[in-house]
C-alpha cells in the first residue's frame, strides 16, 4: 500500500495564487506540453516516481485523466484507485490530496476557466465532482492528448473543440446517472459485460437475464447512452489501451487476448477510435514519463 501520510502543507512555489488555491496550469508534478485558451488550460503532467501530494485545492475546476501509471486520490476520509484511462472532475476549490504509484504517472489535465463552467451553469449543468473508472474509454481524452503532442496545424481550434465534447460526454453521463429507478438487472448485465468483454454478445446476456434481447437492447441504450455492442467495441478498446499503457506485453498477445482476429484488426479499430496508433501510444506515453 502506498504511503498515507501526506501533511496539509503547501510548498510555496507551488501555489499559483495568493489565496493558496493553485492557478490554472499550476500542478505538483512536471508540466511537459500544455494549451492555454480563454476557456481552458489543457496540461500534460507527469510525475516520474512514487510520491505523496499533500493536500491542496485549485482555483478552476478540471478534470484530470491518468494516462498511465498508478495513483490514490484522498478527498476527506475516502480515497479512489485509479488505473489508465480513469478520470475525474474536480469542482473548484475542492481539496484533495494524491499518493503516485511506484513508476510515477502521466496524467492529462483540463483546466475550465470560471466564466465557461458559470455559462454552464444557466444551461443546468453544474460541475459536481465525480470519477470515472469502470465505463469505456474516453476516446475524446486520447485525441486531445495527441492533438498536445503532435502539435499539427490548426491543433489549437481540434484541441478546444475536443475539450467541448469531453464536457459534453460529461453532462450526458450525469444526466443519465441521475435518472430514476434504473432496472434491477441493469447492474448484473454491465457486470457481465466487463467480466468478459472479448466474448460476450447481447444474446447470451438476454438469456442470462431472462429478458427479450429487443428489451435489454432498448433500456440499456436508454440508461447508458448506447447500444450493448457499441458498449462491448468501447469496453474492449479500454482493455487493449489498458492493456498497452500497463504492460510490456507484445501487441500481438494483446491482440489475441482482447478478441481481436490478429494485430492489424486491433491497430485499425484502435487508430480509428483514437486516431493513435497502439504502439505510437505506448511509445508517447514513456516519453513523456
Amino acid at each position: 500500500m502506498l504511503p498515507r501520510d501526506a501533511g496539509r502543507v503547501l510548498k510555496k512555489h507551488n501555489i499559483g495564487r495568493p489565496d493558496g488555491l493553485m492557478a490554472a496550469g499550476t500542478f505538483f508534478g512536471a508540466t511537459r506540453l500544455q494549451l492555454r485558451s480563454g476557456d481552458f488550460t489543457v496540461s500534460a503532467v507527469t510525475h516520474t516516481n512514487s510520491r505523496t501530494v499533500p493536500m491542496h485545492a485549485h482555483a478552476n475546476a478540471f478534470f484530470s485523466m491518468l494516462i498511465s501509471g498508478h495513483y490514490r486520490e484522498w478527498f476527506g476520509q475516502e480515497h479512489w484507485d485509479a488505473r489508465p484511462l480513469s478520470m475525474v472532475l474536480r469542482p473548484a476549490q475542492a481539496e484533495h490530496r494524491d499518493e503516485i504509484g511506484p513508476d510515477g504517472s502521466v496524467f492529462l489535465c483540463v483546466d475550465i476557466a470560471p466564466a465557461y463552467c458559470d455559462a454552464l451553469a444557466d444551461s443546468g449543468v453544474r460541475l459536481q465532482r465525480r470519477a470515472f473508472d469502470d465505463r469505456p474509454m474516453s476516446r475524446v481524452a486520447l485525441r486531445l492528448l495527441k492533438e498536445l503532442c503532435e502539435k499539427q496545424p490548426g491543433w489549437q481550434s481540434v484541441a478546444e473543440s475536443l475539450v467541448n465534447e469531453l464536457v459534453a460526454e460529461y453532462a450526458d453521463e450525469s444526466r443519465r446517472v441521475g435518472r430514476r429507478d434504473p432496472p434491477s438487472w441493469l447492474q448484473r448485465a454491465i457486470d457481465m459485460l466487463h467480466a468478459d468483454p472479448a466474448h460476450q454478445s447481447l444474446r447470451a446476456i438476454a438469456a442470462d437475464l431472462d429478458l427479450h434481447p429487443v428489451h435489454l437492447s432498448r433500456a440499456f441504450k436508454h440508461y447508458k447512452g448506447m447500444s450493448v455492442s457499441q458498449y462491448l467495441r468501447e469496453l474492449r478498446l479500454q482493455r487493449t489501451a489498458r492493456r498497452l499503457l500497463e504492460s510490456r506485453e507484445s501487441l500481438a498477445a494483446i491482440a489475441h487476448d482482447n478478441g481481436f482476429a490478429d494485430q492489424s484488426h486491433m491497430t485499425r479499430d484502435f487508430i480509428r477510435a483514437t486516431h493513435w496508433s497502439p504502439a505510437k501510444l505506448r511509445c508517447q506515453c514513456e516519453r513523456l514519463r
